[in-house]
């Protein structure tokens, strides 16, 4: 792998012990060549460079780049194979480096374990899900993010919470005038360090202080919850990173929470090694530091501090693309700052080859060797592993949307140089798929761009077919595509005469060696169920009960303040994978009212007479009290409050909301609204 850098930075030998030869090639820069292992200090600049570490092994092999990282040394045979290098690199105050190390985390945390002082964060829609169903905690989060925080969790993409307990957050090194900094191992550990040539120059950066936005008892619930929660953390090797400068808002400069919503700049885009340690560099001109200083200066702040940067780091595929995660902000860092990061392990995480089977993965829901997923034979998929950790949970959904087949050939004794994959929908014929298949490779210079594997016109023992390249025996992949056969829209593959798009879809793989031939032991195949009806529902009416339908423009008499509604409706799904449906009501201005009185229900609705039937969820169809047209009747009551709370009237606007049972192996279909029924109250004249 090419470790990148950018700007300018003084490369030189720190040492070699290898049998074989070593030497260094530097790209995308001034100083581009090759160069040998005893080579003096090369001063590199270049806006997007990279080095990368060659080795020239006995045999006809030649000279191929080794695994690099940026620090420690690996082992390979009998033999180290090493040539260590150490970074310099001038540095001034208009200059910024961050460095660190990423790594996934799971367990039963709740916060963010890497996330420093004051800071807790709240980085996924699950661990805030969790946190509600705490009587002493949600009452916390309602107060600093409103009563409808838990809608937070419903949003694309997820904003992380941030909670400041006060006081102040971790320093790092503010340069006055220039400096030189050093990237180098620590030892013989798997980490690096930074080192500073003339520390008289490099101070201790006075951090910004805080307020507290907890209060002492709040504070103490909180770490009550993470000291008995543990986190299990793990490197994450070869993961794209963006870093964003950000812009408070102008409601979070005056005090207000963290939103995500401020604006954004993109600075460039880094990568982490093996070990998941990175390193990245950015400059910011005079004109955008007096900027800081003038426009985003926080009620009571140090323009000085504040003239500082905000930086958010974001985990992505493709550096085009949306971010896969992206943590809270990192406020006012000074221009060397170590940031060690910490993603939710099914976000972006390598997936490890486990045996027994070529696909091992669908999306992020294992089929292979795990006891919390399990594809049916029906091709429905329940992942009920623990606390989320791979893939979204769902019980005998149905699949629909884009679908990453992640599958591995390691195992094999003979080389797997190509593969085919066939697929059939339904009844219907077999067919090579030809979808391309592509994914991001780290270049010569650092940089990461987009590259084709297929599928080519391949010559095998079959024929001249569509066959992908196995980029497992190649170098340079980024993680989330290493193991990735193909990313395919499911779609795309059903026969377009269906009466309903709801079919069986195969997928077989098959592995070929260098001379075409079939590799034993490469042959799978899954079958998924595959639907892409959505639910569908309405309201047809709401009365005083007892009384008659008023119809549209209907204006309801209120008999008194609590007076329950019969509200008539249906919410059902032909194919069985509904996963919810639920009644709710809008007052006024977007006033949420709490309606009571089974005003919503999901999978598996067993209180129903019938309710499930081979795993599947009908809706109101299966309700005993359903008509011949799976209408139900539910009467409903307002909070204690009343429904117009002393005014004499009010508009209400009832909606009807449903949730399919489908999935992409990565997520699970978001609920939408189906009906909206708007209706006036008053009470009834005297």
């Amino acid at each position: 792998m090419t470790i990148g850098l950018q700007g300018t930075w003084s490369v030189s030998v720190k040492s070699k012990s290898a049998a074989w030869g070593q030497r260094f090639v530097i790209q995308g820069s001034d100083a581009d060549g090759t160069y040998p292992d005893n080579a003096p200090p090369v001063l590199v600049t270049g806006e997007q460079w990279g080095v990368t570490i060659e080795n020239n092994p006995t045999g006809p092999v030649g000279w191929r780049p080794s695994r690099a990282r940026l620090a420690g040394f690996r082992v390979e045979g009998s033999f180290f194979n090493d040539l260590i290098l150490t970074a310099a690199k001038p540095l001034n105050e208009s200059e910024w480096i961050v460095y660190g190390t990423a790594k996934s985390y799971k367990g039963f945390c709740l916060f963010n374990p890497c996330f420093p002082y004051p800071w807790i964060v709240i980085d996924t829609p699950q661990a805030l899900e969790r946190l509600l169903q705490y009587d002493r905690v949600r009452p916390i989060l309602e107060r600093l993010y409103g009563a409808d925080v838990a809608a937070r969790g419903e949003r694309e993409p997820f904003k992380p919470l941030v909670l400041p307990r006060g006081g102040r957050q971790a320093s790092g090194w503010a340069i006055r005038g220039a400096t030189e900094l050093e990237l180098k191992p620590k030892g013989k550990s798997k980490e690096m360090e930074l080192s500073t040539k003339s520390t008289a120059e490099a101070i201790v950066a006075e951090s910004a202080t805080y307020s507290r936005d907890l209060g002492f008892e709040e504070v103490s619930i909180l770490d009550g919850l993470t000291a008995i929660r543990p986190c299990e953390v793990n490197p994450i090797a070869q993961a794209i990173l963006r870093f964003v400068e950000y812009d408070r808002t102008a409601a979070e400069l005056g005090g207000g929470v963290y939103t995500g919503f401020g604006d954004r700049e993109t600075l460039g885009i880094g990568a982490t090694d093996e070990f998941g340690n990175y390193v990245f560099s950015f400059t910011r001109s005079l004109a955008e530091l007096f900027d800081e200083s003038v426009l985003d200066v926080p009620v009571g702040g140090d323009p000085l501090v504040a003239a500082r940067p905000d930086l958010i780091i974001q985990f992505v595929e493709d550096p085009e693309d949306v971010a896969v995660y992206e943590t809270a902000p990192y406020y006012d860092i000074p221009n060397i700052r170590r940031i060690d990061l910490c993603i939710p392990i099914k976000e972006l995480v390598r997936k490890p080859c486990r045996g027994d089977r070529v696909l091992q993965y669908l999306g992020d829901i294992p089929i292979v060797n795990n006891p919390g997923s399990t594809l049916f034979a029906d091709g429905t998929i329940t992942n009920n592993t623990p606390v989320s950790e791979s893939g979204p949970e769902i019980t005998r959904g149905a699949w629909r949307g884009t679908l990453d087949i992640i599958g591995c050939f390691e195992d094999s004794q003979t080389p797997v140089t190509h593969y085919t994959i066939r697929y059939r929908a339904g009844t219907g014929a077999w067919n090579y798929l030809s979808v391309p298949a592509k994914g991001q490779r780290n270049q010569g210079d650092g940089s990461w761009l987009s590259e084709s594997y297929g599928p080519t016109p391949t010559a095998l023992s079959v024929g001249t077919v569509p066959a992908y390249r196995n980029i497992e025996l190649e170098t340079g992949w980024s993680l989330e595509v290493e193991h990735r056969k193909v990313r395919v829209n499911l779609q795309s593959l059903l026969s377009p005469d269906l009466p309903r798009a709801v079919d069986d879809v195969w997928f077989v793989i098959r592995g070929y060696d260098e001379d075409g031939d079939f590799v034993s032991g490469t042959y799978d195949f899954v079958k998924l169920r595959v639907d892409y009806e959505v639910g569908v529902g309405d309201i047809a009416s709401i009365v005083v009960p007892g009384e008659s339908d008023p119809g549209d423009c209907a204006l309801l008499e209120l008999p008194s303040d609590t007076t329950p509604l019969a509200i008539r409706f249906r919410a059902t799904d032909a194919d069985g994978f509904l996963a919810a449906w639920s009644l709710t009501a809008v007052k006024g201005s977007n006033n949420p009212v709490g309606l009571t009185d089974s005003a919503t229900a999901t999978v598996p609705a067993g209180a129903y007479p019938g309710a499930v039937v081979d795993d599947r969820y009908y809706g109101t169809l299966e309700r005993s009290d359903a008509d011949v047209d799976a209408y139900v009747v539910l009467n409903v009551t307002p909070p204690p409050s009343g429904w117009l709370e002393g005014v004499d009237f009010c508009a209400f606007s009832f909606e009807l909301h449903m949730r399919d049972r489908t999935t992409n192996g990565k997520s699970v279909a978001g609920s939408h609204r189906v009906w909206d029924e708007v209706i006036g109250m008053s009470p009834t004249a005297s």
